[in-house]
């Protein structure tokens, strides 16, 4: 791990026990989201780094997005 909360694409996998094709698939989201669009961090066309403290932010708030979407439709509207 970097001194600085980075990680490199299979440390991220490793940690969180995904798979490669997931995590791309879940970056593509969070890139999609400008809050958090600064979590992956591409300086060249082969080396991707995540911070690591804004995509754990990111996976809460997809974690969130989700249990909002599985409440009943009554239960969202009070929220």
């Amino acid at each position: 791990m970097m001194a600085n909360s980075w990680k490199t694409v299979p440390e991220i996998c490793a940690d969180y026990g995904i798979k490669d094709k997931t995590f791309y698939a879940w970056a593509d989201d969070c890139r999609s989201y400008p809050e958090y669009r600064d979590a992956i961090i591409c300086p060249t066309g082969k080396r991707t780094f995540i911070d690591e403290d804004k995509w754990q932010a990111f996976l809460r708030f997809m974690s969130e997005k989700r249990r909002k979407k599985l409440l009943d439709p009554h239960l969202r509207e009070e929220e």
